[in-house]
């Protein structure tokens, strides 16, 4: 079984050239979106690699229930009732922290107005140390530290861990999960050696390097940039703030794909 990630946005809510945040999973047959950032529907569109097809969408999982992780969910929705050749009938599965049940019901699905959804939502929330089974992977929740019952995730699949943060700031937990994982996609938030209680910085990332938590496979996303820096002035940045561990990680862009098992 071949498993590809496609980054649909590896922005943050600010306006850049990059979309907020969200991934794509997928192993051919069926795709799952970890995250759904604005624009999210409309990216798969655009990813050249053939096993990611948008009809194959049959599931999400969320980290939490901020603007910038969650706004594409609209489109995804809308999206799926008014495809060309019909709306969509099969169920779409959303896993997500305690009060997944209240955002949709509560702020996603009014935003569709008086359109009734012709295909059922099957809604899951799940709590630290939680496992669910999507279509090709197992998961297991694990509670990180940023508001809004922030969740990580490390999925289970094809003889592969992959850890997926979402926002975070540092916490016991948060080194768990990378420690675990083989692969591990991680927000970098704050540039230099600033910091925040709710988001990750330039201490945190070199004190998880420096600990052995991070897996050989480090994805980087979700990094703010200085007023008049650019994406590429801020990686060489906080490739060299890591020392010679800056040159094994990466910091992927938009609509990149990586095969994980």
């Amino acid at each position: 079984m071949t498993v590809r990630l496609a980054f649909l946005g590896t922005g943050t809510c600010h306006s850049t050239p990059r979309n907020p945040a969200a991934a794509a999973l997928t192993n051919g047959e069926f795709l799952t979106l970890i995250d759904c950032g604005g624009g999210s529907y409309h990216q798969l569109s655009r990813i050249t690699d053939p096993l990611f097809d948008r009809c194959q969408i049959d599931g999400v999982v969320l980290t939490h229930f901020h603007v910038d992780h969650v706004s594409g969910l609209a489109d995804l929705l809308w999206g799926e009732m008014w495809k060309a050749g019909g709306p969509r009938e099969a169920p779409l599965a959303i896993a997500g922290p305690p009060g997944l049940g209240d955002f949709v019901r509560g702020r996603l699905l009014p935003i569709l107005g008086d359109h009734p959804l012709p295909f059922e939502l099957r809604l899951m929330e799940t709590n630290h140390g939680d496992s669910m089974t999507g279509s090709f992977f197992t998961a297991r929740a694990v509670k990180l530290h940023h508001g809004e019952r922030a969740t990580g995730w490390l999925f289970s699949v094809g003889g592969k861990r992959l850890a997926v943060t979402g926002d975070t700031g540092m916490c016991d937990n948060l080194a768990l999960l990378l420690s675990e994982s083989d692969i591990a996609i991680v927000e970098w938030s704050v540039p230099g050696e600033s910091g925040h209680p709710l988001h990750l910085a330039g201490p945190d990332i070199k004190r998880l390097a420096e600990s052995g938590s991070l897996p050989g496979e480090v994805y980087f996303t979700h990094v703010y940039l200085p007023d008049g820096t650019s994406f590429e002035d801020q990686v060489k940045a906080n490739r060299s703030y890591l020392g010679h561990r800056g040159k094994e990680v990466h910091f992927p862009g938009d609509l990149e794909v990586i095969t994980i098992a």
